[in-house]
């Protein structure tokens, strides 16, 4: 198949495109004119930096510079405006150079290698060189995937996202010459969310399973897929959760609604649901209870299924709320900047810095800590929900912090800054009409669940897992005091489990009653694959070893090992996986005593 046929039946995502074609144009000029950031048409610069959900390139939720980091970028804008300057004003021609020294660069001011976020910012500035993929294994994905369907001889990956986003972007390019690049910018993401949707290649379970499995999901919540190795369980979780989140257009689906972990012995409760971090914010240390991964995605389902259930008049003024909230910030940002790093809010203490989820205040007199205390930004905007307007009404009001309680002198004066900034630009909330959100499914996966001790790493959550919608105490409370963890309808576990491995404790009866267990066991695949080969002499032979040496301690649906061993390329030598794959597994399954070393075993493993 031509690439340009694989892409006549896309529905084009106009909204997408046309913010593009809005918005590039003018990142480009900016970034050639103007040296300081602060020069920058705002609402130009908002987009091009500052957003990270549904932004006109690619959208970044999970993946964007957090409040701090993207501070300390701005602050340091003079070295990063001259390589922008430079890949601006190119727009025939890659900058290899110029794009790594400002990967460089940016990776001074931030806490993880933000690779997604920087490639955003180069990719906004040559739409006719690099494409708007941005994650670099999704990009990876995308390879793969037309390699094995188009004719078009796609060249080799390079493990560089510069140079690979230019030869993805070419490639469309080049397939549809009669079409302005710019028309083309969505083309590449909704070849590869198609291809995650709805490629059949080494399709393993048919759509009846996967249904039959999603059915016991909706009726348990959390599955686990137990069986030897090979046997596709990761895979199959993956297909599960992909049946159970496809319906959502969100562009960033995987960081969204998916989450995938693996466990390993020493993982505890303070690694999976909550726990203390230490940060360093420059100025010292400081201990901060966070969520972790099952906490985080517990909180975005429970967001997601409480909005759908609001009435529409409520979602629609929280929704609204947000967006004017966001903007609010600028001006206090632009405050603190002018006023020298001291927006004042009484005679004695004024705001100091913005955190990526609370304003930090901090009195002139002694007794403060050194970098202020913080200031939610869940409290304001709660206060105002709640329509308090004066100190008393913050102290008496049950849905704020303590510290909004104790503090109410300085909250209040800050709700009253932005409910100003509401009268100021006339905003009204009961003009908007919208739908309510949509209910979503969020899924997470927990590779390798029995690796870890379970009753420990889940803790007070066993409960929750039970009850679902009803909160549970964690040990850990929150920055707001608050220490409820809810584990909404809509979120689902699916576990994997290898039967195989015996250096592992077993899952304890009060863990297991809460999960539905799945055998997932070898199939031989002869014939079912489309565009791979399976080895179907040496899968039987295999299955005679076990048949005639496995050792009375153990179940042979345990430890055989599964089809994905005997799957490869057509033009691959399957001897390469047989030498270095199959058999050093079955010598380990000899030293372990789960093959009887009798017989004729070695001779038998040896001609496989």
């Amino acid at each position: 198949m031509k690439l340009k046929e694989l892409t006549e039946d896309i529905d084009v995502w106009y909204n997408w495109v046309n913010a593009y074609k809005k918005y590039v144009p003018l990142f480009i000029t900016e970034a050639i004119t103007k040296i300081n950031w602060q020069d920058w048409e705002k609402d130009v610069f908002n987009e091009f930096f500052e957003k990270s959900g549904d932004q006109c390139v690619s959208s970044l939720k999970q993946g964007y510079f957090t409040n701090e980091e993207k501070n300390r970028i701005k602050d340091n804008w003079n070295e990063i405006a001259p390589f922008l300057k430079i890949i601006a004003k190119n727009q025939e021609t890659p900058q290899w150079e110029q794009y790594e020294e400002l990967k460089k660069i940016i990776r001074k001011f931030t806490k993880n290698d933000m690779r997604s976020a920087t490639n955003r910012l180069i990719a906004g500035l040559q739409p006719k060189l690099l494409c708007t993929i941005v994650k670099e294994e999704s990009l990876r994905e995308l390879y793969d995937y037309l390699r094995e369907t188009v004719e078009e001889e796609v060249p080799p990956y390079r493990h560089n996202w510069f140079r690979d986003s230019n030869t993805i972007a070419k490639l469309f390019q080049k397939s549809r010459t009669e079409e302005d690049f710019m028309d083309l910018i969505s083309y590449p993401w909704q070849v590869y969310e198609n291809s995650r949707n709805s490629n059949l290649k080494a399709e393993m379970i048919n759509k009846e399973e996967v249904k039959r499995y999603i059915d016991l999901l909706k009726s348990k919540n959390q599955i686990i897929l137990q069986g030897p190795p090979g046997t596709g369980k990761t895979r199959l979780a993956k297909q599960i959760a992909g049946e159970l989140t496809k319906g959502s257009t969100v562009e960033e689906l995987a960081g969204e609604q998916t989450e995938i972990i693996q466990f390993h012995p020493s993982y505890t409760y303070e690694d999976f649901v909550r726990g203390i971090t230490i940060k360093n914010n420059g100025e010292g240390l400081e201990y901060v209870t966070e969520n972790k991964v099952l906490a985080n995605i517990a909180d975005r389902a429970l967001k997601n299924y409480t909005n759908h259930h609001k009435e529409v008049k409520a979602f629609n003024k929280e929704t609204l709320l947000e967006k004017q909230f966001n903007l609010f910030l600028d001006t206090i940002e632009q405050g603190i900047e002018e006023s020298k790093g001291y927006l004042e809010l009484t005679e004695n203490v004024g705001l100091i810095n913005l955190d990526e989820d609370a304003f930090r205040y901090k009195g002139k007199a002694e007794g403060w800590l050194k970098n202020g205390n913080r200031m939610l930004f869940k409290d304001i905007k709660q206060a105002f929900l709640d329509g308090n307007k004066e100190r008393q009404d913050l102290k008496n009001n049950p849905n704020l912090s303590g510290l909004a309680k104790q503090h109410a002198s300085y909250f209040v004066r800050v709700l009253n800054k932005f409910q100003l900034f509401i009268e100021e630009n006339k905003i009204s909330f009961d003009e908007i009409v919208i739908e309510n959100e949509p209910l979503k499914n969020y899924v997470l996966i927990i590779d390798e669940i029995n690796r870890a001790n379970l009753s420990s790493v889940l803790g007070e959550l066993i409960y929750a897992l039970e009850y679902r919608g009803e909160s549970v105490d964690s040990m850990y409370a929150l920055e707001d005091g608050n220490k409820e963890i809810i584990l909404p309808p809509n979120l689902y576990i699916i576990g994997t489990m290898n039967t195989a491995d015996r250096s592992v404790g077993q899952i304890d009866y009060a863990i297991r009653r809460r999960f539905a267990f799945v055998e997932v066991l070898p199939e031989d695949l002869t014939g079912k694959l489309e565009g791979l080969e399976f080895a179907t002499e040496s899968f039987e032979k295999v299955q005679k070893i076990f048949d005639n040496y496995i050792s009375s301690e153990f179940k042979k649906e345990d430890v055989q090992l599964g089809h994905s061993y005997f799957i490869h390329e057509r033009n691959d030598d399957f001897s390469i996986k047989k030498k270095y794959e199959i058999q050093p597994i079955l010598h380990e399954y000899i030293k372990d005593g789960i093959l009887e070393d009798r017989g004729k075993l070695l001779e038998e493993i040896k001609d496989l």
